[in-house]
């Protein structure tokens, strides 16, 4: 297993350097034909035009597109929405740009390749000498006269080329009839031809409209504003406004429709992503995530680094999502990374510091408050409560808070150098990032190191080459979080103050044999925090190459291939020891290994035609990916010295281990239209075929359409000096999931040890019952919204509603004990619905010399099952969730009408009164003091008819809203995240609040009911009996409103003024102080309102004390140079 992984990442390895080697030796056989080539004149070359009327846009671009030429012109003085009329489709170059000019009134002059415009009002078209080289001096400016420091000033078809200083100014040498490019983001780049004038005064205009930003769509890229399906896109700004560990993390809150939830402050990151609600009941909601192009398999994210992601868009809709087919049911992510930009090369570093503290602790009942607990609870019970009753004893005068001695303050460095450059025809972009975290929790540490190296190289007019490498590894040393065990952070908060920590030597100690009849056999948290090793290494190296080839004006043919290796081991060691009356007699060692190999290769083809009005753009291709996933896990035990601690020491071994792979296989088809940039359609149709299905059902076909209306190109609209774009779509399509288990339409064997006589026999037995006629999820989704964008570009909003049925649900079906085997058959049946409304708003204000930009984002959403299926007797089926600790029952159900995972429970309705003995003992048993539940059925017994639903564990609303100031050199930025309309069922206070001694308690159980304090909802301390058994009960005691809304990133920013660079290496550089998740205001009483103990759907929303999030303060400084 190991010599196929060295040899799968051996592979993929070769493969991109073997494609940067492509590049290399492909660019340096360019420039050489390249040199000895000579230069064409205008009347050599002909042209076909794709229509006799283009606009000039639409000219210029034809003539760049199909002849070596290029265009240098002014923004400012040339209409390129003018209608040209050509006489023929077919002559010269020189015989176009003669008609041209004469409706231009301009005048066309050719220097080497590149056609200069010169709006003389009397058109000529000449041919210039070759150039001289003479020095050239500039200013960049905007449109009011501001200098643009910082702006690239490329000579057009060299690696020549320089920076503006402080004040715009720049110079260089260049060639007579050169071009230089001038470039800034946020700024229409121009084009100006070098004449005999020595000294250039450059204005740039800025980009106000955001109908011009790109975003990749699946296999390409289109046009914001072309755009006929639901896509939301998080821009560079907004991602890399605050510092995060996780690229989840950056995404919270950012975009409508998309709900990014925080469901534990571990450092490996713990986040879970919906987009447009839960439509699985026991598959993935997961969406699919694309880095580069390659569908990722591994749902480890936190090997990306978030700062070399330049773009998020989110697919959303049928029309988006669709050319994924199979995987797109849960909507699609599409990470794009920073690619190089042509000019001198530029670095950029940038280091950030911070230190973390937990936001929230639990507030427990003190040594003595619990000694009072004590009491009270052996009174009810009638025990003899002598010990107790002495608040001078020994045990009483420890006071040990545990939360205090298991936690820390964290540490967070992350130091990050990118830089990127390159000429017109080869552009490279590259990145070392280091990160390293020291968590909360005492022993637990994560440190990452990053590269990437991204090279794109136009070859030719033919050939273009690019490739993108990613690497990472991580060496994590985590504490065992386990949610349902007695671990990490719940092992702090349920431990007794009363338990000592450490001895009089300062040596770790516990209750010793003398306490523990009184006091309870209670452990050292710290032993377990402090002692073990738990060490994980991961290694992971992703990325493809692509080969573009245009053998016409109007086809690029693409080829790619990527992959995705991730290799993790471990290494854990449970020490021996004897504390207190607690001992481990023996060590032992676990050993776990994966690897995780994911191979994708594309084909496509994309062809586009324009006449006269109308744009057709097509994309056929094909796909290939292979899934290979292995594990295994050793596990050694028997050594009596902690020296020994490695696996070849250890006595007695047990090993385990799985390996699985599947593959996909896909053809698909998509087809752009455009008529008069007014109507737009969009065809979409995907064929997947899964080898996680039987041969009867493994292909699968999922196709979509979409239609937009551009309002805004009407006549009665197009006056409108308020009204930039207002376009209205609707969309529907068939999308798939296919994220179950491998194989499951096959029975499955396992091997099974048995006694056979007096000997230990090793046989096999069946695991499952195989599904033959299992298939994908399927889910049908209706769209319809409206873009709308104000004021040059100053307010962008969109707003959608969509209906969304998930069909097919692969579910376990219920099989009676005698069926032999353990594992229930997996199931189509069942629907859940999801439906929902969007909204998001961006602007961009001025109010005197501030700069003011906003964007909000809230989302609605409402989740139903609307059938799940039926039993062999007829009767609707119904999923309950995993049981609570104690009580032993689920708090959640899954039926047809009601949410997939509502919390389904008893009713709490305070507590028996004196007065209702008679009453409180007929119906549950119950005296004075203990809870009341409400007799729903009114059958005046205790039972479970009285269930119902209670709450929901998913938000009905979410969202965001940034707001960003800026002024001078300063900047500051407020971002709050949100969501309400859900519960969440706190398991710690099920625990911890029920007033029973030998566990820990809420301070909140101090007013507990007594016949002096009967005005509680809080029952009687107690000790075994029935009232122990009734304040168990799972019920809506314990249900909180989890609504919230969150300060989760406060940032100033400076940047140090530019005069002080002037003539200095360094161009910028800018200091920011951080704060997240400075401040919550909720009514949630657990750690987080966004926790979840549980990563199944069928038991959302329950809170059982996972890692805390913590509250980070930094300090980070960025300098470019």
């Amino acid at each position: 297993m190991k010599n196929y992984l060295l040899k799968a990442i051996l592979m993929l390895s070769k493969g991109f350097l073997y494609g940067l080697l492509v590049q290399m030796l492909l660019v340096n056989f360019a420039s050489i034909m390249q040199a000895k080539g000579q230069y064409k004149r205008i009347d050599e070359v002909s042209i076909r035009l794709s229509a006799p009327s283009l606009s000039v846009r639409q000219f210029f671009n034809e003539v760049e597109r199909k002849t070596p030429f290029k265009f240098a012109y002014d923004n400012k003085k040339v209409d390129k929405s003018q209608l040209l009329v050509f006489d023929s489709e077919s002559g010269t170059v020189e015989e176009r740009l003669q008609v041209a000019g004469q409706q231009l009134q301009v005048s066309f002059r050719q220097i080497n390749h590149t056609i200069d415009v010169v709006p003389t009002g009397k058109p000529a078209v000449r041919v210039m000498p070759d150039a001289v080289r003479i020095p050239i001096t500039g200013t960049v400016t905007d449109e009011n006269g501001e200098a643009i420091p910082g702006a690239t000033v490329l000579v057009e078809g060299t690696s020549t080329g320089t920076a503006t200083d402080i004040d715009g100014k720049f110079s260089l040498d260049a060639d007579e009839g050169a071009v230089l490019l001038i470039s800034f983001i946020g700024y229409q780049s121009q084009r100006i031809t070098v004449g005999n004038q020595s000294s250039l005064s450059i204005t740039l205009l800025e980009d106000q409209s955001s109908l011009e930003e790109v975003v990749v769509v699946g296999y390409g890229t289109q046009k914001k504003a072309d755009i006929t399906g639901s896509v939301a896109s998080v821009s560079e700004e907004l991602l890399q406004s605050r510092p995060v560990a996780n690229f989840e993390d950056a995404l919270q809150g950012r975009a409508s429709g998309v709900q990014v939830r925080q469901t534990g402050g571990d450092l490996d990151g713990k986040f879970s992503i919906n987009i447009r609600g839960i439509g699985s009941v026991t598959g993935s909601n997961d969406p699919l995530i694309v880095v580069d192009g390659v569908p990722l398999f591994s749902s480890d994210f936190s090997t990306i680094n978030p700062k070399d992601i330049t773009a998020i868009d989110i697919l959303k809709d049928a029309s988006a999502t669709a050319i994924y087919g199979a995987r797109a049911a849960n909507g699609v992510v599409i990470i794009t990374t920073k690619k190089g930009q042509a000019g001198k090369t530029q670095f950029t570093f940038n280091t950030d510091i911070g230190v973390e503290e937990i936001v929230r602790r639990f507030d427990l009942m003190s040594s003595q408050e619990q000694r009072e607990l004590f009491v009270e609870a052996f009174k009810n019970s009638n025990r003899n409560i002598s010990v107790y009753d002495d608040p001078n004893h020994p045990a009483w005068q420890v006071d040990t808070d545990w939360q205090e001695l298991g936690t820390r303050t964290g540490v967070r460095q992350n130091y990050n150098l990118g830089f990127s450059g390159g000429s017109e025809k080869t552009q490279f972009s590259g990145s070392v990032s280091y990160l390293d975290r020291k968590g909360t929790l005492v022993n637990s540490d994560l440190k990452t190191w990053f590269l990437r190296l991204n090279v794109s190289s136009e070859i030719n007019k033919l050939l273009k080459v690019s490739t993108n490498m990613t690497g990472s590894h991580q060496k994590q040393n985590l504490q065992n979080n386990d949610n349902w065990g007695s671990t990490g952070y719940r092992s702090l908060a349920f431990e007794h103050s009363y338990t000592p920590a450490y001895d009089e030597n300062g040596n770790l100690t516990a209750i010793d044999n003398q306490a523990a009849p009184y006091f309870g056999a209670n452990n050292n948290p710290l032993i377990d925090l402090l002692m073990p090793a738990r060490e994980q290494d991961v290694t992971r190296l992703m990325g493809n190459t692509k080969f573009d080839f245009t053998p016409l004006d109007d086809l690029t043919i693409s080829a790619n291939i990527g992959g995705d290796v991730l290799v993790g081991s471990g290494y854990s060691y449970m020490p021996v020891y004897q504390i207190g009356i607690f001992t481990r007699p023996e060590g032992s060692v676990t050993v776990p290994n994966r690897q995780e190999i994911n191979w994708v290769s594309d084909i496509t083809a994309n062809y586009e035609k324009a006449f006269n009005q109308h744009v057709f753009k097509l994309l056929a291709g094909f796909s290939a990916q292979q899934f290979v996933f292995n594990n295994s896990t050793v596990t050694g035990a028997g050594t009596v010295n902690n020296s020994l601690n490695q696996l070849s020491n250890q006595i007695n071994f047990n090993a385990s281990g799985t390996k699985v792979s599947s593959g996909l296989l896909s053809s698909f088809f998509r087809i752009n239209y455009s008529y008069h940039d007014k109507l737009l359609l969009t065809g979409t149709v995907r064929r997947d075929g899964s080898s996680k299905f039987g041969p009867s059902t493994r292909f699968g076909v999922f196709p979509s359409g979409s239609i937009a209306w551009r309002v805004s190109e009407e006549e009665f609209l197009k006056s409108s000096n308020f009204l930039d774009d207002l376009k209205i779509r609707t969309s529907y399509g068939l999308t798939g999931n296919q994220e179950i288990g491998d194989f499951a339409f096959l029975t499955r064997a396992a091997s099974t040890p048995y006694v056979f006589g007096n000997s230990l026999v090793i046989g096999n037995s069946p695991q499952n019952i195989g599904n033959p006629f299992l298939q994908w999820e399927s889910t049908k989704q209706f769209d319809a919204g409206v873009d709308m964008s104000f004021i040059d570009g100053r307010i962008y909003a969109t707003a959608d509603y969509y209906n969304r049925v998930s069909q097919d649900l692969l579910v376990a079906s219920p099989i009676p004990l005698t069926a032999g085997v353990a594992q229930e058959p997996i199931v189509n049946l069942g629907s859940v619905l999801n439906s929902g409304f969007e909204f998001s708003i961006n602007s961009r204000n001025t109010v005197g010399k501030i700069a003011w930009s906003t964007n909000f984002n809230i989302s609605f959403n409402k989740n139903e099952v609307l059938d799940i299926g039926e039993n062999s007797i007829g009767e609707s089926l119904e999923i309950p969730g995993q049981n609570i600790p104690l009580s032993n029952q689920p708090a959640n159900l899954s039926r047809a009408g009601h949410p997939v995972g509502a919390f389904y429970m008893w009713q709490f309705d305070g507590v028996w009164q004196l007065g209702e003995e008679d009453e409180a003992s007929s119906w549950s048993g119950a005296v004075p003091g203990d809870p009341k539940y409400k007799d729903l059925n009114g059958n005046g017994v205790f039972d479970v008819g009285d269930k119902t639903f209670v709450g929901n564990p998913h938000p009905r609303y979410f969202g965001g809203i940034d707001n960003s100031f800026s002024y001078k050199n300063f900047n500051l930025s407020v971002f709050f995240d949100f969501a309400g309309g859900y519960q969440v069922y706190n398991t710690a206070r099920n625990l911890l609040a029920r007033g029973v001694p030998f566990v820990q308690n809420f301070a909140e159980v101090n007013g507990f009911w007594t016949p002096e304090n009967p005005s509680t909802t809080i029952p009687r301390p107690s000790q075994g009996g029935n009232t122990t058994t009734l304040v168990t009960m799972v019920s809506d005691r314990f249900l909180e409103t989890a609504d919230f809304i969150r300060l989760k990133n406060l940032s100033l920013s400076y940047n140090l003024p530019q005069q002080w660079f002037a003539g200095k290496a360094i161009q910028s550089t800018k200091f920011t102080l951080t704060g997240t998740n400075l401040l919550i205001f909720t009514n949630y009483t657990g750690l987080d309102p966004e926790a979840s103990s549980r990563t199944s759907l069928l038991s959302s929303g329950i809170d059982y004390t996972p890692y805390p999030q913590t509250r980070l303060v930094s300090l980070s400084a960025q300098v470019t140079f």
